[in-house]
């Protein structure tokens, strides 16, 4: 009989320090301590690309930290890459601010067992051999199971009030039509051609068959996104899923942070795929016949993913 290969796991302690806030007091501030523990969340997902392959053990409070259980060799590896290249420190900053904590910049220091690995990042490979030999001998702690239900619960909640009320949802009827969305701002963007008419009408009736824009000198007409796009798009974009939303939120107020960081939690299980597809589905029922190609693609360009923009257009790469 073939043996199977045991599976790979390791753990980690990531210690975070601010000489201008007391994390450790903060935490235990009921007020405060879901916030944290979700720009924590937040953060792990950005550094290793998703929210799967890893879980969080146990907080520490005294000296403020936490022990991350890598279950995934490869989302190990892209963690202590975006930890060497200061990714995750900047992913703490931003997420922690998005919460509402201020003062909150940051110095870390990550360990295996009793190795330093800051002092040997250079080399990921015996990175990676510490954090397995380090292999937890714990399940999850109980306080982080309690948060880990919380941030559950408020994902359903809010769900439960979009839909139940259209302001929380929908645009505000103030927020203007696409068309200064479209206006290029570089060589090269996409924009209405100057011969068709606004491609949004302010009413929100369909698009009209003349409606088209440009990308790299060819036009394209213009749609409301369909079903193939979301698939396109969302096995094409990968991590970038959330930077293309925050792109789009400009114009669209049901996409402002906390719904992006929603979708995130209650389909971080599924993956990039699920999580960028379930961003455009909440583009489309907030902005309606509004939620056209047009908007998408400028949301891509300025997201600087022009190798998406190709894939959905289906045309070749330069």
């Amino acid at each position: 009989m073939d043996s199977v290969a045991p599976a790979w796991v390791g753990s980690v302690f990531l210690f975070i320090h601010s000489d201008k806030t007391d994390l450790s007091a903060l935490y235990q501030d009921p007020e405060i301590q879901l916030r944290i523990y979700k720009a924590l969340k937040l953060t792990l997902a950005d550094a290793t690309g998703s929210a799967g392959g890893y879980e969080i053990l146990k907080i520490y409070g005294s000296v403020f930290g936490l022990q991350l259980k890598f279950m995934e060799e490869g989302k190990c590896r892209k963690f202590l890459h975006s930890y060497k290249n200061d990714k995750l420190q900047q992913a703490l900053e931003y997420h922690f601010q998005n919460q509402f904590i201020p003062n909150t910049a940051f110095t870390t220091k990550l360990k295996a067992g009793t190795v330093t690995l800051d002092d040997i990042l250079d080399n990921p490979d015996s990175c990676l051999k510490h954090i397995k030999e380090n292999e937890p001998n714990h399940l999850r702690d109980d306080e982080v199971s309690r948060l880990e239900e919380d941030i559950r619960r408020l994902v359903l909640e809010y769900n439960s009030n979009c839909q139940n009320s259209g302001t929380l949802c929908s645009t505000n009827s103030e927020i203007s039509p696409t068309a200064s969305t479209l206006s290029p701002s570089s060589p090269g963007s996409s924009n209405l051609s100057p011969s068709s008419p606004s491609s949004i009408q302010a009413n929100g009736s369909s698009l009209r068959s003349t409606d088209r824009f440009e990308f790299q000198g060819v036009f394209f007409d213009d749609h409301v996104l369909r079903a193939q796009d979301h698939y396109t798009f969302a096995k094409a974009v990968g991590r970038n899923w959330k930077q293309v939303g925050r792109m789009l939120q400009k114009t669209c107020r049901g996409l402002r942070d906390p719904a992006i960081d929603n979708i995130a939690f209650e389909y971080e299980r599924e993956g990039l795929y699920e999580q960028a597809y379930q961003m455009l589905v909440k583009f489309v029922q907030c902005e309606g016949k509004k939620a056209t190609m047009s908007r998408l693609i400028r949301a891509l360009e300025e997201s600087e993913l022009v190798g998406v923009v190709e894939q959905l257009l289906n045309t070749p790469n330069n």
